[in-house]
């Protein structure tokens, strides 16, 4: 499966939300939906809110929070950035904010954007 990275730098395709819509598996979209209603104490998760196809990707169904909320990837599809890592503002108080939320996994997504920043840095400075 190619790899998909979200605007913050989460692997879509390692999301149990992304490979449970391309199954198209309503059970595991229930299970996803439990453990985020859990996970983010927020009791109105339903499977039909975790359904998604990657938050940067065009079309088809997008995670409530990443459809509506995110202000993050609002902003990265304003400036057509692909990642938050081709920001000049990178890393911005939006980002740190939503990271801060994420707690652990915020802190694993800042790390691969700023690889994803470094190689591509390095790369323009080699020629």
């Amino acid at each position: 499966m190619e790899t998909i990275v979200s605007a913050c730098g989460l692997l879509c395709s390692r999301c149990d939300a992304f490979r449970a819509t391309l199954a198209n598996d309503p059970a595991k979209l229930e299970l996803v939906a439990a453990d985020w209603r859990v996970r983010y104490q927020n009791g109105d998760i339903t499977a039909a809110n975790v359904r998604c196809n990657g938050c940067m990707v065009e079309g088809g169904p997008k995670c409530g929070h990443c459809e509506s909320g995110c202000g993050v990837r609002k902003c990265a599809l304003d400036k057509k950035h692909s990642t938050c890592a081709e920001c000049a503002s990178f890393p911005c108080e939006q980002l740190d904010g939503l990271y801060g939320f994420m707690g652990a996994q915020g802190k694993l997504n800042r790390q691969l954007l700023e690889a994803v920043r470094g190689v591509k840095g390095a790369m323009h400075s080699a020629f």
